[in-house]
C-alpha cells in the first residue's frame, strides 16, 4: 500500500509538471525513472544490450548511417551499468570467505589513479574529460560485472558463443564492403573501407585493426574449444571460414603477422609433452600467414597503394618497412595535415618529452582527453600538432598518462593474460572454461603488445568491449579459484556453485556426456 501511494503520488506531481506546458520540468522526473529503472534492471539484460550494441549495431550505424555521435552509444550503455553493479555488490549476502582480487586489477587501479592525479595537475577542460570517459571510465563497469559474478558461468559460455557468431557475421559484410564500396572508391587504399560490423566511415577508412585483432581472438577460442572437444565441427568450420575470408578482404597485415603468436601463445604447453603437434601447430600457423600475405601481394599491392613517401609499395613487407621507419615523417601533405609513420611518432615523442627534457610530462603525460577531438571538445595537444596524436594505443598513453601510465596499462593486460592461463589449469574450473580462459589469456597478450600498433583498445567500443569481457572473465575464474584454496585451508562451506554440463552450454558446443556439477567456496 506505501508503495502504491508514492507510485500516485509521483505519477500526479509528473501531471502536474507536464500541465505547465514546459516540458523542461519533465526532466527531473524522467531523469529519476530512468534511475530507478537501472535498479531493477535485470543484470543479463543490460550485459547483453550493451553487448549487442557495441558488437553488431553502433558499427553499421556509423559507418552506413554516417552517424558519428552513434559511438556514444555503448560507452553511455556502459556507464549506466554502474547503478545496477553497485546493487549486486551491496546486497546482503550470507558471510563467506573474500577471495580478494588479483595483483593485475591493483596495477590497473595505479593506472587509473596516474591518469586522475595527470589530468588534475594539467587544467583539465571539461570537454576533454567528457570525451575521455568513453576511454577512461565507461567500459569498466563490464568487467568489474563479469568479475563479481553478475553473470553466471553459463551467461559467459554463451557470451563466447555469440562472439563466435560475431565473427562468422563479419564475412558477409566484408564481402559487401570490399565489392561494393571499396571497388566504387577512388582512394589510394580502398580497402581501407572493409571494416566488418566494426566502426568507420563508408568513403575512408575505420576500424579494421580492431576486427583483425578481435578474429584473432576468435581464432583462439575455436582453437582451445577444438582441442578441448567442446565444439561442433561444422560450427568451427563456419568460424574459421568467417575468420580467414574477412582477414583476407580486409588486408590487416599486422593481425596476420600476430596468427603464429596466437597458435605460439595456445600450444607451447605441448611443446615437451607433444612436440609433433606444437611443431605441426606452428608450421600450419606460418602456411596460413604465407597464404594471406600472397593474398595481400596478389590483391592489394598490383598497382594500387602508396608509401609515406609517396611511392608505391611492391609487398606488404614494405609497407610494414614503411610504418617501421622512423624516417617517415612529414612527408605528404593530405590535406588533413601530414602522414607520419607510426615509429617516426614515438619518435616524437621522445624527441620533445624524454631528449629535450621534459620529465613531468615524460612519466605522467597532459591528462585524459589531451590527443582527442570531437563536437564536445578538443584536446589541448591536438591544435599543436600537424598529425593525429591518437593513431596508436601507445601514442595516445604516452601523451595523455606518460611512461607510468603506458606501462601500468599494458602490465595489467599481460598480467591479466597470465592469470587466465593459471586459472586454466585449476581442476575445478570446467573443461570448456579451461578452454576459454586459455582463448583469453592469449586474446588479452595479444591486447597488450599491439598497443603500439593501433587506437581500437582504446577508441573502437566492439575491441574495448572484448578487451574488458576477457578481463572480467580473468576476474572471476582467478576470484573462484582462489576461494575454493581458501575454502579447502579454513574448512569453510562453500558459497556457490560453478554450473557446467549441458545445462551450460548451448547448441553449437560438444557435450556428449555431462560434466560433473563443480562447486567453490
Amino acid at each position: 500500500m506505501p508503495l502504491l501511494i508514492l507510485s500516485l503520488g509521483f505519477a500526479v506531481l509528473m501531471g502536474a509538471a507536464a500541465g505547465m506546458g514546459k516540458p523542461a520540468m519533465l526532466a527531473p522526473f524522467l531523469g529519476l525513472l530512468a534511475l530507478v529503472g537501472l535498479f531493477i534492471v535485470p543484470s543479463r539484460l543490460a550485459f547483453w544490450t550493451i553487448f549487442v550494441v557495441s558488437m553488431v549495431i553502433v558499427g553499421p550505424v556509423m559507418y552506413f548511417g554516417k552517424l558519428d555521435s552513434a559511438r556514444w552509444g555503448p560507452p553511455l550503455l556502459a556507464l549506466a551499468m554502474y547503478i545496477p553493479l553497485v546493487a549486486f555488490i551491496f546486497k546482503p549476502r550470507k558471510p563467506t570467505v573474500q577471495p580478494g582480487w588479483p595483483l593485475w586489477v591493483f596495477v590497473m587501479v595505479m593506472f587509473l589513479i596516474v591518469a586522475g592525479c595527470s589530468t588534475a595537475m594539467s587544467s583539465p577542460r571539461l570537454g576533454e574529460v567528457v570525451v575521455a570517459s568513453r576511454t577512461y571510465m565507461a567500459f569498466w563497469s563490464v568487467a568489474l560485472a563479469v568479475g563479481v559474478g553478475m553473470l553466471a558461468p553459463r551467461d559467459m559460455l554463451l557470451a563466447w558463443k555469440a562472439l563466435l557468431v560475431v565473427a562468422i557475421i563479419q564475412l558477409p559484410v566484408a564481402v559487401y564492403q570490399y565489392f561494393v564500396v571499396a571497388k566504387a572508391s577512388s582512394r589510394l587504399s580502398p580497402w581501407d573501407a572493409v571494416v566488418g560490423t566494426f566502426p568507420g566511415n563508408i568513403e575512408g577508412g575505420g576500424a579494421s585493426h580492431g576486427m583483425g585483432i578481435f578474429l584473432l581472438v576468435a581464432m583462439a577460442a575455436v582453437l582451445t574449444l577444438w582441442r578441448a572437444k567442446r565444439i561442433n565441427r561444422y560450427f568451427a568450420a563456419a568460424v574459421m571460414v568467417g575468420i580467414l575470408g574477412s582477414l583476407a578482404l580486409s588486408e590487416v597485415k599486422a593481425a596476420v603477422l600476430l596468427v603464429p603468436a596466437v597458435f605460439v601463445l595456445l600450444f607451447y604447453r605441448e611443446l615437451l609433452r607433444r612436440p609433433m603437434l606444437s611443431f605441426g601447430a606452428l608450421l600450419a600457423s606460418v602456411v596460413l600467414m604465407g597464404a594471406l600475405f600472397t593474398v595481400y601481394a596478389t590483391t592489394f599491392y598490383a598497382g594500387r597503394g602508396m608509401t609515406l613517401s609517396g611511392k608505391m609499395p611492391t609487398s606488404p613487407l614494405q609497407s610494414i618497412e614503411n610504418q617501421l621507419n622512423p624516417e617517415e615523417v612529414h612527408t605528404r601533405d593530405t590535406g588533413k595535415g601530414v602522414v607520419v609513420s607510426r615509429a617516426a611518432r614515438m619518435a616524437d615523442w621522445w624527441s620533445r618529452s624524454v631528449r629535450y627534457g621534459d620529465p613531468f610530462h615524460a612519466m605522467l603525460g597532459y591528462g585524459i582527453g589531451a590527443t582527442q577531438t570531437s563536437s564536445i571538445g578538443m584536446g589541448e595537444l591536438v591544435p599543436m600538432f600537424p598529425y593525429p596524436l591518437d593513431m596508436t594505443g601507445t601514442t595516445i598513453l604516452l601523451w595523455e598518462t606518460g611512461a607510468l601510465g603506458h606501462l601500468l596499462f599494458m602490465a595489467a593486460l599481460f598480467m591479466a593474460g597470465l592469470n587466465c592461463n593459471s586459472s586454466a589449469r585449476s581442476p575445478i574450473v570446467p573443461v570448456e572454461h579451461k578452454a576459454l580462459l586459455e582463448a583469453a589469456g592469449a586474446g588479452l597478450i595479444i591486447f597488450s603488445i599491439t598497443l603500439p600498433y593501433s587506437n581500437f583498445s582504446l577508441r573502437a567500443a566492439p575491441s574495448q568491449f572484448v578487451m574488458v569481457f576477457m578481463l572480467g572473465y580473468s576476474i572471476y575464474w582467478w576470484r573462484v579459484v582462489r576461494q575454493a584454496a581458501l575454502a579447502r585451508a579454513g574448512s569453510v562451506a562453500p558459497a556457490a556453485e560453478v554450473e557446467s554440463g549441458p545445462k551450460a552450454m548451448k547448441p553449437g558446443f560438444v557435450h556428449k556426456q555431462a560434466a560433473p556439477r563443480y562447486r567453490h567456496g
